[in-house]
Formats: structure tokens, sequence, C-alpha cells
């Protein structure tokens, strides 16, 4: 936290002439605050009352200009004098040139915990790190970057900042489906949040930017996709609010995008640094859990972040328990091995014969990711058969069917989801108990990030994967297929040959994390540059049980040895299989596609 000196300025002058306009704003506000917060894309969802934080809304209604070193320093005051237990509040912001009453940091801290408590129902924060990321972005005096892992509350070091102060935070985030939760998180808390996306019905995108045209608008944070940011019509939005002083951050949400060395480059990303010509004194938010210190440097360049102060958490989550199983050396069937480990996960005795369906309330789910859309059906199917309900989850599956098998999932209605990657981004949901790679991720960082989606409420949680030679196979060829299509793309050559070296950099690592016996902590902290790792001792298979751990990789190193020299010989053989190149032609069954027997070995 800053030193008691630090001070924030509040203009009295202008509080007392805004206070007659913004009582009469005020039916129109309160309006159209709960019009917003009942307009949420999640079915079911339910917004009290009490919740409607008016002072949320009050803009500055002011001409002047900001002071770049002190522009929207807010402080909340009592709307008519009366009680403070009273929720209407008023704030105001800073404008030049006027009589200024000084505010001591005490006072920002007081109003921090109120939120935290008030409008995010958290009596602490998660961390220490977290709140001082969340003090220094609340003083607005520089450009912040933070790094924490999924689950470690990256969110609220925005999303905490942007309600205290006046005007709108502006998010971008990678995807519709997260952008639309984290929406309807917001709107159940009653904060004011829209989308501007392609989506979006003409009428729906008329309301909205009728709002952001209003001298007060009620949005609090507004979310976008880059390819949104790009456009000239957005850039009119963005320039607008700035003008009229109303635009508090700039929050770039899955930070890693940006970057070649990045796990999920999008070359929008790169754009968005043009919007520092729009909005010059606007503060920005970088914020990613899977980011290098190759990538964090890349991303702080491409930004054009400013007098950057840099927030980076450890890797290591001690709950989380992580291990490594070879497909093709159980003692049971795949199938099998997978539904007796989750069952141990969602603690359900063996000789129970009922369906794993309803949970008690407060008790334990789980994610299965596939790689294809007919994968999530089949592990559905199979899990079915042996009395644990699952539902699949992919982009096959209509809208409705989609929010249908989500909210059943959230509800604990069904325990088990499997799904396809882009599934878990953005929902917070506690109580994940085991999150099971049925096969093996493209890279290192994706895995880090999408298995931190167990154990959010700090319990043991346990991460697996399913390795097999066909997996690891499959894998190359995917990166292979990604290099042809990268050399398509309208990027700089250097840029090409950077995101190339990134691919192959991630698969190896992903490669070796699968396949060797050794710590799988210290992997991921290693390939996030992190040297202080705390011990893991019992926290992996191999810290847990490394004569075991070394004996399954080295099975599995002797049969790749034994596959490939039995390939060989066979391309040797049969001539009428092998293509021009001498290459030899395969079928799914050679990349572990082909699966719809699977259910018969349970």
């Amino acid at each position: 936290m800053p030193d008691e000196g630090d001070v924030i300025v509040l203009d009295s002058d202008e509080e007392s002439t805004n206070k007659e306009s913004s009582a009469n704003n005020m039916a129109s506000s309160d309006s159209k605050a709960k019009e917003a917060a009942k307009k949420t894309p999640t079915e079911g969802t339910e917004v009290s009352a009490k919740k409607s934080w008016d002072f949320l809304m009050r803009p500055s209604t002011s001409n002047g200009k900001t002071n770049k070193r002190s522009s929207a320093l807010t402080k909340t005051t009592d709307e008519n004098g009366s009680a403070p237990q009273e929720k209407q509040q008023k704030m105001t912001r800073v404008a030049p040139n006027s009589g200024v009453k000084v505010m001591k940091v005490a006072e920002l801290e007081a109003q921090r915990n109120q939120v935290l408590r008030e409008v995010f129902g958290h009596q602490k924060f998660k961390s220490s790190l977290q709140k001082k990321a969340i003090n220094c972005i609340l003083l607005r005096k520089a450009d912040v970057y933070v790094s924490l892992p999924t689950g470690a509350g990256k969110s609220l070091c925005y999303q905490l900042p942007a309600v205290v102060h006046m005007g709108i935070t502006v998010v971008v985030s990678p995807l519709i489906a997260l952008i639309t939760d984290q929406v309807a998180a917001l709107r159940a808390k009653g904060i004011p949040s829209e989308s501007l996306n392609s989506k979006l019905t003409a009428s729906e995108r008329t309301r909205i930017i009728e709002d952001l045209r209003n001298k007060i608008p009620t949005i609090k944070l507004l979310y976008i996709t880059p390819e949104a940011a790009a456009t000239d019509n957005m850039r009119r939005i963005l320039s607008s609010l700035h003008k009229r002083m109303l635009l508090s951050y700039f929050v770039v949400d899955e930070a890693h995008c940006v970057t070649h060395w990045g796990h999920d480059f999008r070359p929008d990303y790169l754009k968005l640094s043009a919007l520092r010509d729009v909005c010059p004194d606007v503060p920005w938010i970088a914020l990613t859990a899977t980011a290098n210190a190759k990538a964090q440097e890349d991303i702080i360049s491409q930004l054009k972040l400013k007098h950057v102060e840099t927030f980076k958490a450890s890797t290591f989550r001690g709950n989380l328990y992580y291990d490594v199983y070879m497909k093709d050396h159980l003692n049971l069937a795949p199938e099998r091995h997978l539904s007796e480990f989750i069952l141990r996960c969602l603690k359900v005795p063996k000789n129970k014969t009922s369906d794993v369906l309803k949970n008690e309330k407060g008790s334990r789910s789980g994610i299965i990711y596939c790689r294809t859309r007919d994968e999530c059906d089949q592990v559905a199917h199979m899990l079915s058969m042996v009395h644990i309900q699952c539902l699949a989850y992919h982009a096959g599956l209509s809208n409705k069917l989609r929010d249908d098998v989500q909210n059943k999932w959230m509800k604990n209605e069904v325990p088990v989801i499997a799904a396809t990657i882009a599934f878990g981004m953005g929902i917070d949901k506690p109580d994940v108990r085991f999150v099971v790679h049925w096969t093996c991720p493209q890279n290192l960082a994706a895995y880090y990030q999408e298995s931190g989606r167990a154990g959010r409420d700090g319990q043991r949680s346990y991460c697996r994967i399913y390795y097999s030679q066909p997996d690891k196979e499959f894998l190359y060829f995917l990166v292979r297929r990604d290099l042809a299509l990268l050399k398509g793309k309208k990027i700089s050559e250097t840029a090409r040959k950077e995101q190339s070296k990134a691919m192959q950099h991630g698969l190896e690592k992903m490669v070796e994390y699968a396949e060797m016996a050794q710590c799988r902590h210290v992997c991921f902290a290693r390939y996030f540059g992190e040297d202080d790792l705390p011990p893991c001792r019992m926290h992996c298979d191999f810290c847990k049980d490394p004569k075991g751990t070394i004996a399954r990789a080295s099975q599995f190193q002797t049969a790749c040895s034994s596959t490939k020299m039995m390939k060989a010989s066979k391309a040797n053989i049969d001539n009428g299989e092998v293509y021009g190149g001498g290459k030899r032609g395969r079928d799914d069954d050679d990349y572990g596609c082909n699966s719809s027997d699977a259910w018969e070995r349970l």
C-alpha cells in the first residue's frame, strides 16, 4: 500500500454544482441500472434489489480536461448528507483549476474494503499480491502488468477498481463465450456491464451505444473482442468517451494473446496499442496466467505499457496434485481406469448402484478435456454406462443446449462435463475436484491454464493426463499443420519465425512433461522462468512415488522404440501403402481418433 502521505483529490466545487443535476437523473439511472442487471445471459440469474449500487453509475458531467497525473481519482460521498448506512452515494471526478479537497489514502482504503465486502461479497483478498496489485491500480499512476495463476483472482484486480472509480472500464477479452460468462457474473452482483460483439442483434447494439452516448451512462464495464477494438466504429466510441472524461481504465485480459511467444496468439491483439493515440492518458492493465519471461517482455513492449508496475505470483499451487498415466500401459482398460479415478475424486463408493447425478450442496465436480466433438460425446456416453452422469459440451451443440449443459454443471445437477478446450474460461466454480485431459494438450502453457481450473477453493484437487504414442504423433501432426497455416498469415517474417519457435518450444516442453520422470511443478516453474519454488513433497506423482513414475516412463520409452522399429519395417514391406516421397498413408486409428468401440472395453 502507498505511504500515508499519498493523497487523492476531490473537486468539492464540482460536488455542489452537480448535486442538483445528479438528483434529477437519479430516477432515470436507477431504472437503467435495474434493466441492465436483469438482462443477464445466464438463465436463472437473479439480481437483488439491494445491490442496485447507484453510486457506481455517476460519471463526471464536467467539461474540463483531466490532469494527467491525478485524473479521475475519486471519493465516495453521501448523496444528501445522510447516514452512512444508506446505499445512495455519489462519486465525482477531478477537474482542474478549481478548489480541491484532500482525501487521504486511508479513505480510499475504506472505499476499497466496502466494495470488496458489499459488492463482491469477499471479506478479504485472496493473497497479499492481489491486494498490492489492486492498491496500485486504484492510484492510477502507472500501467500495471498482473500475472496470477488461474483461480488466484485476476479479474478482481480490475473489476474492483472499475467499481470504485468513476467512468467506464473497457475490457478486451478473446472469446465471446468468456465475455458472456463474465458479464453475467458482474450483473448478478448488480454491476452494470455490457458487451459489444458480433453476436448482438441490431436492437441490442443500438441500446448499448445509446447508453454510451448519454451524458451519464449506466455502464461500468464494457467488454469487447480484439477484433471489435480494431474497427473504426469502436475507435470513434472510445474517442467520444475519452473526450467526455468517461474512460477509467483500459484492460487487456488474457494478455498472452498479444505475443507470438504466447500459446494462443491473436493477430488483432497487436492492433490494441494503436488505441494509445485515441486514449493517451488512460491507465492500462494487462492480465495473464500463462506468460513466461520472454512472453512478459513482449506483452509489455507490444502494448506499449508505460511506467509499468509488475505483479507476478508463483506458479506453484500446492493444493493441486499432478500425474500422468500412459493409456497403453495400464492394468485395465483406459476407460475403466478413468471411471474409477472419477469415482475416487467424487468420493463415491465403488458398490454404489445409483447414478452419480445429484451432488449434495457444496459437493464435487470435474472436467474432462477432449480434443474433438466426437470424443466428448463418446466419453460422456462411456461414463454414463457406468452410472457417472456426464454431459458433453462443444461447438456442435446449439447455443441453448450448451447453456443448459453449463447451467446443470454449475448447479451440480450433473457433476462431470466432457468438453473441448474452450470450456471453462471465465467460469468461477470453486468445487472442481479434478481436471482430466483425455488427450494431451498442444503446449505446456495451455495445460497449466486448463488444469488450473481445478481447486479454486484451495482444497485438494487432481490434474491428470492420459498419454499415448498416437496422442504424441497427433500433436506433432497438429503443430506441422499450424506451421503450414502460419505461412499464409499476413505477418512479418520476424513474427512468423518467432511464432514458429514458440509453437515448437511449447510442444517440446509438453512432451517432456508427459514423458520424463520429474517433478511436475518444477516443469511448470522452469517453463515460466521461476527459480524460487517451494518444495513439492507429495503434490505430484514423481515426488510421491518416484520409483513407480520412473518405471512407467521407462516402459513407455521402450514401447515407443519398439513401435518405431515395427513401423519402419512395415513401411519397407507395404509398398502399396506408400505415397510419393516414401510416406505411409495413415487412418484415424494412427492418431487415436477412432474410439467408437471404446465403451465396450468397460
